[in-house]
């Protein structure tokens, strides 16, 4: 009978599992390394293109501010500003010329409260060439003036109004009126077949509230 006898220092350990688990770990390690440098290096690339490319609009919007620098001063010479001076004289003329006083005074009437007063209308065209009108409303408390806004924002003929000034009265005045300064679309109504009502030869500048109301009506 034969007994196995180790004679071994130590005792036998199998390492190559170990040796595989040691050579993957390196082999992912270096796999990732390699995913990190070339992931860097595609960011700098990227951003290295956008770089370039920020530089290009920068140079193209100093060119068009160049342009532009140059297109307002050719615009600032006297005789464009004649022109454009001019041409804004013209449209206002035009604009009081075609506006119907009478429908626009109706159509205040009908949204204007009764302890509110309008003392100043100022029509104009705006930069998208259509009517505007620029009104100062008075009144002794605020909510008329709350209620007038209200009311145009409602209204079909006017629209988006802006309040530019809010003026309150002086302490030692017997007049207690708050104006408003605003601004606001008009829309005139252009219904076929509606005569023409008699406008007045000189646009009024400024109209009180009884002035609206003593308006005739517009007969069809």
């Amino acid at each position: 009978m034969k007994i196995p006898v180790n004679l071994a220092s130590q005792p036998y350990e199998n390492l190559r599992p170990l040796y595989l688990a040691a050579g993957l770990a390196l082999a992912i390690a270096v796999g990732l390394a390699s995913f990190v440098v070339w992931k860097d290096w595609q960011n700098r690339e990227e951003t290295r293109t956008v770089t370039e490319q920020i530089r290009q609009l920068q140079h193209e919007s100093a060119v068009l501010q160049q342009e532009q620098q140059q297109l307002e001063r050719s615009l600032r010479t006297p005789e464009v500003q004649q022109i454009s001076d001019r041409a804004a004289f013209l449209n206002s003329l035009i604009l009081r010329k075609s506006l119907s006083w009478t429908q626009l005074f109706m159509e205040l009437e009908k949204i204007l409260p009764n302890q509110a007063r309008i003392t100043a209308i100022r029509p104009r065209l705006n930069q998208s060439q259509q009517a505007e009108l620029s009104l100062t409303v008075a009144a002794v408390e605020m909510g008329p003036l709350v209620e007038f806004l209200k009311n145009l924002e409602s209204s079909s003929r006017f629209g988006s109004p802006v309040v530019e000034a809010q003026r309150f009265p002086p302490e030692r005045t017997t007049d207690r009126s708050i104006f408003l300064d605003l601004s606001a679309s008009y829309f005139p109504s252009a219904a076929a077949g509606d005569s023409p009502s008699p406008e007045p030869k000189t646009p009024p500048e400024v109209v009180d509230a009884a002035a609206l109301k003593k308006s005739p009506p517009v007969r069809k």
